[in-house]
């Protein structure tokens, strides 16, 4: 993972499934890596926005492990981690479901399985999770909100993760709130040299760069992206996506 670095999300599928792969080429060079998110019936702890891509991509009749094949053939052309809700697994074959599907995952080639609700609802499989990625091959990376406590900080940060993905609300505009700033230097502190990701609502390149400024190795950009896609179309994306990746390398020059 490059420091500094810069990150799209992606469900995959979306806009259509038909498109994905020229959606994906199109940002090429300008993304470092990718999170592509696993469609699902009930994007619990996502936005409206991005809520909104899961139920086309599920209607268009692709959601949860099948919507892998879409990666087969594909030349990502940048490394890439998967996101899934980990209630569709568990609740299906329990440890086996989650096994499964991180095998496949493996498979695929991405790098780690970020599961957003595994420390909220599930705190008791961290420690599974570690050992059933570690199994298949993947690193654990881990999500953790601004109102975690900072013992489950340190608690992933001794785990060697691929990263610590920090999830922000930064205010609109070319500034960051004082608390946000305080809350990435608060995690740096708190996990080391170990890669923070941070991400959640950020819209500019502003924003994109304040929060490398602050400390963050790495910033991941979903919503903002994918309302481009809808609204303006491909290249108006990629011009969002380089023009963040333009301010997230430059901050960490500056």
């Amino acid at each position: 993972m490059s420091r500094p670095g810069f990150s799209v999300y992606l469900t995959l599928g979306f806009p259509e499934p038909a498109w994905f792969p020229g959606v994906v080429e199109s940002l090429r060079g300008c993304v470092d890596f990718y999170e592509f998110g696993l469609p699902t019936r009930r994007p619990k702890y996502d936005g409206p926005t991005i809520r909104m891509t899961h139920r086309r991509v599920v209607e268009a009749g692709v959601a949860g492990r099948e919507a892998l094949r879409l990666l087969r053939g594909l030349d990502v052309g940048a490394p890439f981690t998967l996101m899934a809700y980990l209630e569709d697994y568990v609740g299906d074959g329990g440890v086996e479901g989650l096994r499964g599907l991180l095998e496949e995952a493996a498979s695929a080639g991405a790098l780690c399985v970020l599961f957003p609700d595994l420390a909220f609802d599930y705190p008791g499989m961290v420690d599974r999770y570690v050992e059933e990625s570690e199994r298949a091959g993947l690193r654990p990376c881990f999500f953790a909100s601004s109102r975690f406590p900072h013992a489950w900080l340190v608690r992933f940060a001794a785990v060697n993760p691929l990263y610590v993905y920090l999830g922000l609300q930064p205010a609109t505009g070319v500034e960051l709130p004082i608390a946000v700033v305080k809350n990435v230097k608060t995690a740096r502190r708190l996990v080391g040299d170990r890669y923070l990701l941070t991400g959640f609502a950020v819209r500019t390149p502003e924003t994109a760069a304040g929060l490398v400024r602050a400390g963050a190795d790495a910033v991941v950009v979903g919503s903002a992206v994918a309302r481009r896609l809808v609204e303006e179309g491909v290249e108006s994306a990629r011009g969002l996506a380089c023009e963040l990746h333009r301010a997230v390398h430059g901050a960490a020059e500056g």
